[in-house]
């Protein structure tokens, strides 16, 4: 995201316009007036009795008039929450199959259904206002004329999952509800009062939807060892199946929007499932890409432009065939999800005269979100044959079912065993340094009700971009493990937890919380913490001690705040060493994976004893930062050459920049030259093996375009 969190309100062209009400009501009666005269025909043709047809016309006119509907709001509870926008109180517990009314005398003139009455009335599924929901806008019959209102009524959604058995496609049809089932949270923007004028700042209303089917408590989603997608969830009490769902838009179409990718028995999923494969290479994932042309391809065909697709993944629990709403799965964490091999190491690569050796120790692949990536290569030997004079080796890519087939000349490889473990340790050394873990969500909803008594303010800095993360991170920070959000329920304009729970990991050192897990059972935070709270006291301690420590010694009166944060860097690079053996104790992508003798190198090892992985170098840097009283946050991403990875972000002026202080050090003392390479530039300055793309997971969604670097 970038820019203004917020689309910017279109113009709106012409003056006031009142409804036909006279045409609509008119239109209507003649359609009524059409279906009970056909029906009468077809009656008097069979020797029926007529009024039992004309009925069935009465009971189509009731329930086309009687749907259930909801009024939205059309004043402001709080004004200008987010910057340009008012928001009204959050309207809950609405049925997935009701329309919005909103009061109106203007037309809607909906021409698209995923932009609404564009300029007038738009709804959108998530807070930044980003991802439009397919709608249609009506007059509301059951409006009077001289109060008139617009329907908003979602689009409803049927749709097949496609499985290959045997050789042969089956279908079966699968109903998931309406659009609002699919997007059970959405957001209705009103540009216009009630009598058409045009409002000072556009008014949002949050909605929230209830189906019959209760939807899973909690869905997870992890990396396989093999790179597949792997969804798990909570079982709902009677449910007949689950539907994994996956939303694509690439075009104005409602068509392929929607599909369903799986369905199961079980609180499990595997996009493994959709793996294809052809004679000795496979693709996966393929059903999951976030763009239409990967990187790779438009290298090699630049006439093609690629275009990003606005993506969602859930479950959808089936009791009685009635669906749930969606228990959505957040991409972050899965955009690295390997599609296909990326061949563009063996244009100069002379394996006829050199072997094995010339191999690369990179494995490249094409993800998801369209980005080349690497991994470390390997060759399994058990798979390696000989071909009459070759030798077929499969180069493979750690963490993903991908091969490259290569056949090598046997007369250049004299001990085949030998030549493959002299590859495999060469790989091995050279994969690159990144150690940012992803987190995964417990699965647990057996936990008691009762919350812990709100703990008093910390004595230590609290970081949040609104009120929600902030509380959290305050009672983080004090050691509480059941945090109580009821306060905060319903209040428009914050994230959702999820959003302010990661925000407060990330952004706050003395939480020491990168290792805790949560749930949320709907008002209450439950955490498991990784230390007790006379544990997090004393490291919480020695980190100030540290912080205080080092600013007295690198900071002095009158430096300004780009110098502020070069003798910062200065001090961690000169003071901090990598932990290569953490890392490499810690094989697995996700943090229950790390060893308890590792954890310290992923939050105090850098400050506390110099020694840490990338999410300590930025921990470390984020308390110096705000002990020198410089403007930081943590920010969280991809590297396009090796894994996840943490850095940081400081305001310097007006401006934010960047600054990797891990790759900042190479190790070994001062070096000016490399020292400072990665030290206040913007975020397109990060090229060649530091090419990144920065996730969503540190702050909350609605402000990371507002650390975008200018």
């Amino acid at each position: 995201m970038s820019g203004h969190p917020y689309p910017p309100a279109p113009p709106t062209g012409g003056g006031r316009r009142g409804f036909p009400w006279l045409a609509v009501l008119g239109s209507l009666a003649l359609a009524l007036v059409l279906v009970i005269g056909v029906t009468a025909v077809l009656v008097l043709d069979r020797d029926e009795e007529p009024k039992e047809r004309r009925s069935t016309s009465d009971e189509l006119r009731e329930r086309l008039i009687g749907d259930s509907r909801v009024e939205l709001p059309t004043t402001a509870e709080v004004d200008d929450a987010l910057s340009g926008y008012d928001f009204t109180s959050v309207v809950t517990g609405v049925g997935t199959d009701a329309d919005l009314t909103v009061p109106a005398t203007y037309d809607a003139d909906v021409a698209d259904p995923w932009l609404g009455a564009a300029g007038k009335i738009e709804v959108y599924a998530d807070a930044a206002l980003t991802r439009p929901v397919p709608i249609s806008i009506l007059p509301d019959l059951t409006s009077s004329g001289s109060d008139p209102h617009l329907a908003i009524t979602p689009v409803k959604v049927r749709r097949t999952h496609i499985t290959h058995e045997g050789g042969q496609a089956q279908g079966t049809l699968a109903d998931l509800g309406t659009y609002w089932n699919l997007s059970p949270h959405v957001y209705v923007v009103q540009y216009l009062t009630p009598d058409g004028a045009q409002r000072p700042r556009p008014l949002v209303t949050e909605v929230h939807f209830e189906a019959e089917t209760p939807a899973p408590a909690q869905v997870a989603s992890s990396v396989t060892e093999e790179g597949d997608a792997l969804l798990e969830w909570s079982p709902v009490e009677g449910a007949t199946e689950y539907v994994v769902v996956l939303e694509q838009r690439r075009d104005s179409s409602l068509d392929g929007t929607v599909r369903v990718i799986g369905r199961t028995t079980e609180t499990t999923w595997s996009s493994a499932e959709t793996t294809r494969c052809r004679r000795a290479s496979c693709t996966q994932n393929d059903v999951l890409k976030l763009t239409t042309v990967d990187a790779s391809t438009m290298a090699s065909l630049p006439q093609l432009a690629g275009e990003r697709i606005d993506a969602r993944l859930g479950v959808v629990a089936v009791v009685d065939r009635q669906a749930s709403v969606l228990a959505a799965v957040d991409f972050s964490g899965l955009e690295t999800l390997p599609v296909r091999s990326d061949r563009k190491w063996d244009a100069g690569a002379d394996v006829w005269s050199r072997g094995l050796q010339a191999l690369p120790s990179r494995f490249l692949f094409a993800s998801i979100d369209g980005s080349t990536r690497a991994t470390g290569a390997y060759v399994d030997r058990a798979e390696v044959r000989r071909q009459g004079r070759f030798w077929r080796v499969p180069l493979r890519g750690q963490g993903t079912r991908l091969v490259d087939p290569v056949r090598i000349p046997a007369d250049q490889v004299g001990d085949i065993d030998a030549a493959v473990a002299t590859f495999n340790e060469r790989a091995l050394r050279d994969y690159p340094k990144a150690g940012l873990t992803e987190s995964s969500l417990v699965i647990d909803v057996d936990h008691p009700q009762v919350p812990s008594p709100e703990l008093p303010a910390p004595d230590y800095p609290v970081f949040g971009s609104n009120e929600l993360t902030r509380f959290i991170a305050g009672q983080l920070i004090a050691g509480s493990t059941a945090i109580d959000l009821s306060e905060f329920a319903d209040q428009p304009g914050l994230p959702s937890v999820e959003d302010a729970w990661d925000e407060a990991v990330y952004q706050n050192p003395y939480a020491l919380s990168y290792y805790d897990r949560s749930t949320f059972d709907g008002s209450v935070l439950h955490v498991e913490p990784m230390y007790t709270q006379a544990e997090k006291r004393v490291l919480q301690d020695q980190l100030a001690d540290a912080a205080e420590r080092i600013v007295k010694s690198e900071i002095t009166a009158g430096m300004s705040v780009a110098d502020k944060v070069s003798a910062l860097n200065r001090y961690l690079v000169d003071n901090a060493d990598y932990d290569h053996a953490a890392l490499e104790g810690s094989p697995g992508k996700y943090r229950a994976d790390t060893p308890d003798k590792y954890r310290y190198a992923w939050e105090q090892g850098i400050l506390l004893s110099g020694s840490g992985v990338c999410m300590s170098y930025s921990y470390a840097f984020q308390a110096l930062a705000d002990e020198a009283g410089v403007e930081s946050v943590v920010v969280t991403g991809d590297l396009a050459n090796g894994g996840a990875h943490a850095w940081n972000k400081v305001k310097v002026g007006d401006s934010w920049r960047a600054v990797d202080v891990t790759w900042n050090d190479p190790g070994g003392p001062w070096n000016s030259s490399d020292g400072t390479r990665y030290l206040m530039i913007r975020d397109g300055e990060f090229t060649g093996n530091a090419l990144r793309s920065e996730s969503d997971d540190w702050v909350a969604d609605a402000y990371v375009g507002q650390y975008a670097t200018r």
